[in-house]
């Protein structure tokens, strides 16, 4: 019987409060996982605006650049065309068609980088007109961030300390195990001496209840033959003292057998405070993982059987099904699709087998590994040897 079998009101105040422990300890791991989950939450969303803000303020800086350049040009697209302006206006008559091929080709020029600048404005409003978070929604998420963080850090702090308590409320179960350990070995030889100690009582008794019994038939004798007085009396006497000696020892064997009775009622008061087989926290604790273990198992191998034996019918069923349509000539269509919903079914059935052999495999791994008795790992008995044949009889 392991010690999570046990009924809770057998339990000692060390073992509820480890138990305690182990209970809060959970529910700390649980607030640590989940505020850090929403610290990590936080950190991402923080680290996303922020990494949006920076990407646009590149890309505005970017397009900044661009259309400053488009600026530039166009400026200087101007000047290029009032230099031509000025040189088709002064120029000869002979020279006036390469003077106006220039300026019309400065008039193109300035066309162009015209269509560049305004590109370049598009391209720059388009990346300021992006939404980002402001900077005071900015300033809230980091906020809430690091609010989040320092929230893990704390709820990190209560479930280092709830492990360091359940740490400390074994260590107080180990003490008092020890502690009871000693009191097991005194009580059990108080009780071996106290049994010891009755023997010695009742031999006397039984040589008392003789010596009484012989006096009595001496003393029953000289009443018979008329002895003396004074000899009578003495034997009266003698029996009158192996009585009250009698009644002494009796009492002493009352005393001694109410002490035994005592240190044995003692002695099994400080063993149910004990792990039934002498078992430590630590493998209490495998034990209960290892049981929890084999149940999730077990559950698992009886869900993959109920399914098993359920798809074992409906392969059945549609066998017969497809039996029947085969006799009465149905439809092709009808046989096809029936044949396609066995073999389906069958390979799900092969499946959901092999599923089945590998969890009870799984299972008979981790209860081999129990033993029979749920502690100690079994040691498989040797396959018996096969029988020697009969010799063939002499011709």
């Amino acid at each position: 019987v392991r010690a999570d079998e046990a009924p809770v009101a057998n339990q000692s105040k060390a073992e509820k409060d480890y138990d305690a422990a182990v209970k809060k300890s959970e529910a700390a791991k649980k607030d640590y996982e989940t505020a850090k989950k929403k610290a990590e939450d936080a950190q991402k969303k923080y680290d996303e605006d922020q990494k949006k803000t920076e990407e646009k303020a590149e890309l505005v800086r970017k397009a900044d650049e661009k259309r400053q350049k488009a600026n530039l040009a166009v400026q200087e697209a101007y000047v290029k065309f009032q230099e031509a302006q000025r040189e088709f206006n002064e120029s000869p008559s002979r020279k006036k068609s390469d003077a106006k091929k220039k300026l019309d080709d400065a008039s193109a020029h300035i066309e162009e980088v015209k269509l560049k600048q305004k590109e370049a404005d598009a391209n720059f409003n388009k990346e300021q007109a992006k939404v980002i978070p402001e900077a005071s929604d900015l300033a809230v998420t980091k906020q809430k961030a690091e609010e989040a963080k320092k929230e893990a850090e704390v709820a990190k702090e209560k479930y280092d300390k709830a492990v360091q308590e359940v740490e400390v409320e074994k260590n107080k179960i180990l003490e008092q195990d020890a502690e009871n350990e000693k009191k097991i070995d005194v009580l059990q030889n108080k009780v071996a001496d106290l049994e010891k100690g009755i023997a010695p009582y009742q031999n006397k008794v039984a040589e008392l209840n003789k010596e009484i019994a012989r006096l009595q038939s001496d003393l029953k004798d000289a009443e018979e033959n008329n002895v003396e007085d004074y000899i009578k009396e003495g034997l009266e006497q003698a029996i009158a003292d192996k009585k009250a000696e009698l009644a002494t020892t009796q009492q002493n064997i009352d005393k001694t057998q109410k002490d035994l009775e005592d240190a044995e009622l003692e002695l099994e008061k400080v063993l149910a405070t004990l792990d039934p087989e002498g078992k430590t926290q630590d493998e209490l604790d495998k034990e209960a993982a290892e049981d929890a273990n084999i149940e999730a198992l077990q559950n698992k191998v009886a869900d993959l059987e109920n399914k098993v034996a359920e798809l074992d019918k409906e392969v059945t069923r549609l066998q017969s099904d497809l039996k029947d349509a085969e006799e009465n000539n149905v439809e092709d269509y009808v046989k096809e699709g029936l044949d396609k919903a066995l073999t389906d079914k069958k390979v799900e059935l092969n499946n959901t087998q092999k599923a089945l052999d590998t969890a009870q495999k799984a299972l008979d791994t981790a209860l081999n590994e129990l033993g029979p008795d749920g502690d100690e790992e079994e040691t498989p008995a040797p396959a018996p040897k096969p029988e020697q044949p009969a010799s063939a009889p002499q011709p």
